[in-house]
């Protein structure tokens, strides 16, 4: 296994997270002749109580061994979260493991059963790459036919930093850095895999604020995210977005999109399906309550 990658990923994070520190944040004094942000690698190292020589080594992506006490020591001088601390010692632990043996594309009955069952509200299943395995038909409703994106390119990253959610999500920036942050802390175990290097250089090539977001090395595990979308038949929804591990090994999870309460997004989801319901099977209409029917037609 080729751990160079890695190597050059470990060395980057402590390095951005170095500059990213002020002196007077660690308890040093601040120094007003300085000509490069943050703290210096000595800085580091005697906060670490290692060599700066030795520090120094890991920077450079040196092939040295790190225990798991230096990197605590180093995840403590840096004033790293708890996040970015396991990404940190994911890096440095050689026997990670490969993605070679990930589940294939899609899911198992039941789980897609569990997708559907959350209709109206969207459902979408993701892989350990940050890959979308499957959906529900309201995830349809809301955001367009996953169906229609090329197998490649259904991919959070690619929704995102590829221009498919960009009209839509109103807070799109905050939106895009948490899912590119939350993608970089799920899968430092890969950062040495082919499928690894190709998304990002590709992502890298097609965005500007990819490139830019990508050096700063943000790590984030996933917390409710409040996403505003603008549709183009309902106008504003806004959607809180859960996720719930699947227990299997798989490294699969369900993404809930889940009103926000007092909204009006509740409705608008209802009226999006009865549409849906409509386009697939025009003589569905007939079921549906004048109630309901006027309900839809008020949103449009």
């Amino acid at each position: 296994m080729n751990y160079d990658q890695r190597r050059a990923e470990l060395a980057d994070f402590l390095k951005t997270r170095r500059l990213a520190l002020q002196p007077e944040e660690v308890g040093l004094p601040t120094r007003t002749s300085r000509r490069t942000p943050g703290l210096r690698r000595e800085d580091v190292a005697d906060l670490a109580g290692i060599s700066a020589c030795w520090y120094s080594q890991l920077e450079q992506a040196r092939n040295i061994r790190v225990s798991d006490h230096v990197l605590n020591s180093l995840a403590e001088a840096l004033r790293l979260s708890a996040e970015e601390r396991d990404y940190l010692l994911a890096l440095a632990h050689e026997d990670a493991r490969s993605s070679a043996n990930v589940p294939a594309d899609g899911v198992p009955p039941a789980l897609q059963r569990i997708l559907d069952s959350q209709h109206p509200h969207p459902a979408f299943a993701l892989g350990p790459r940050f890959n979308i395995l499957a959906w529900n038909q309201a995830r349809t409703d809301v955001y367009g036919d996953l169906a229609k994106i090329p197998p490649a390119h259904r991919h959070m990253l690619w929704l995102f930093f590829g221009g498919h959610m960009r009209e839509m999500i109103q807070n799109w920036e905050p939106s895009a850095r948490s899912v590119l942050a939350e993608f970089r802390a799920a899968t430092g175990l890969y950062v040495h895999e082919p499928w690894f290097t190709t998304l990002v250089r590709e992502l890298g090539q097609s965005s500007t604020e990819f490139r830019r977001w990508w050096r700063q090395h943000e790590i984030e595990k996933h917390h409710v995210t409040t996403r505003e979308v603008k549709h183009p038949f309902v106008g504003r929804m806004v959607l809180e977005e859960s996720v719930l591990v699947v227990d299997d090994g798989s490294g699969r999870r369900i993404i809930l999109e889940i009103p926000q309460p007092g909204t009006g997004t509740e409705k608008k989801l209802t009226a999006l399906s009865w549409k849906s319901q409509e386009v697939q099977d025009p003589s569905w209409h007939v079921l549906r309550s004048p109630d309901s029917q006027e309900q839809w037609s008020n949103h449009f």
